[in-house]
């Protein structure tokens, strides 16, 4: 038997019908890209204080002649924000956004309670933070990061790589389980990874092997960067992942002049990438630049070499315990973004902090991907348009970041760069 609807009824089971697709539609497809074939490079710079990065050098910790090794070259440091990160200052806050100035009223943090590295890395490159990531050991990550999610998406299969300075990368990214191309450490480039070795490659590797390291687990930075460049001449990835690590050891190591010194070889680093990236018509007017850091720093002089939460002292930060309930501002982080897709707002006012849970799905969306309709733990994206766009964004998104740091920006301020 068959039963018979009214016109009305009928009219009514199609709206339903309607809406309830329109609503699985909105959740599961990304915006479509600013750019018909976009690419995204993700930079972060390890435990670099966001005060250096605004404000430049601390004229306390300058004057400590605990952390600087050669007092007579101090006239010689590059002390001012603009000194210390000109591509930074000159380029990205005029044509891109920045965010983590907290003297000005812009803040970003992260969300894993430890505040150390492979915490943070994990929620920068998984999207949300693991509680049982507590250590910064070689122990492969449980978790898939949106680099191993894109790598197995239709367009993107063997499109992204990463180059770290740090050892610990590969199994960050879980090698063994993502089978990511991934170089880090003291690793040779080889040619599973990039094919038939270049005379650059091959120069590379035997300058890497010949010059010593100041630290057991980190190779130089500038080895990172130029294995990092030749593989985009080379292979051209839609997505590449660099982590320099300079900045967080010579901060260890209590040598605020090298700190200094290796921010502005950085900021030279990123400098070079960028022009590459402009010069490739590949890559020319299609490329997104995302900066950002694992963690923070020790807001003052006494404690600006270290980083912990107090529960990650209660365990495995043990012999940070004079600090007690912890670091204050090991959890206070920036982000700076430059390309086709980021509006030119300058420093980015927020009513309450941004979050480093939230990169992940900005990577994704920025490459045409909804990194949430796989991952439901992973925080929405950045909104990177201007201060409308953004509170258009968030409210057809209706996602929800992590509930410790809480983010509202949807009443975003532009300021402008000083």
């Amino acid at each position: 038997m068959l039963l018979k609807l009214s016109a009305p009824c009928l009219c009514l089971i199609a709206c339903t019908v309607q809406f309830t697709c329109s609503i699985l539609a909105t959740a599961q497809a990304a915006p479509a890209p600013a750019v018909p074939n976009p690419k995204v490079v993700l930079v972060s710079i390890d435990g670099l204080r966001w005060q250096e990065v605004f404000h430049g050098a601390d004229p306390e910790i300058l004057r400590n002649s605990q952390f600087i090794r050669h007092a007579d070259q101090l006239a010689e440091l590059p002390t001012k924000p603009q000194q210390l990160m000109p591509f930074v200052h000159q380029t990205i806050a005029s044509q891109g956004m920045l965010v983590g100035d907290r003297r000005r009223g812009s803040a970003m943090q992260v969300s894993n309670p430890w505040h150390f590295s492979y915490p943070g890395y994990n929620e920068l490159l998984s999207g949300y933070p693991d509680p049982a990531i507590n250590s910064n050991g070689k122990i492969a990550n449980p978790n898939v990061t949106v680099l191993e999610w894109l790598n197995q998406q239709p367009g993107m299969a063997q499109q992204v790589a990463a180059f770290g300075s740090w050892d610990v990368l590969p199994y960050i990214l879980n090698t063994e389980r993502s089978k990511l191309p991934v170089n880090a450490g003291f690793a040779p480039m080889n040619e599973q990874m990039a094919g038939t070795l270049t005379p650059q490659l091959k120069l590379l590797n035997q300058l890497q092997r010949q010059t010593p390291s100041p630290w057991a687990a980190v190779r130089l930075d500038v080895f990172t960067q130029q294995f990092a460049l030749e593989y985009l001449t080379q292979k051209k990835p839609r997505l590449l992942y660099i982590a320099y690590g300079e900045t967080d050891d010579f901060a260890h190591d209590g040598q605020y002049d090298q700190y200094l010194k290796a921010i502005r070889r950085t900021d030279g680093f990123i400098k070079e990438l960028w022009q590459q990236l402009q010069s490739d018509p590949f890559y020319a007017g299609q490329t997104t630049l995302l900066i950002s850091t694992d963690h923070g720093r020790g807001d003052s002089a006494n404690s600006w070499q270290h980083h912990a939460s107090g529960r990650a002292i209660a365990g495995y930060m043990k012999k940070l315990k004079h600090f007690g309930n912890g670091v204050s501002g090991s959890d206070e982080i920036w982000l700076a973004a430059l390309g086709p897709q980021i509006p030119a707002r300058g420093l980015v006012q927020t009513q309450q902090p941004w979050s480093q849970s939230q990169v992940a799905s900005t990577v994704a969306e920025l490459l045409g991907y909804d990194y949430q309709a796989y991952q439901y733990k992973a925080a929405a994206a950045i909104p990177l348009g201007t201060s409308s766009e953004a509170t258009a964004q968030l409210a057809g998104r209706g996602s929800q970041l992590p509930a410790a740091p809480a983010t509202d920006t949807s009443a975003s301020a532009i300021l402008t760069p000083q």
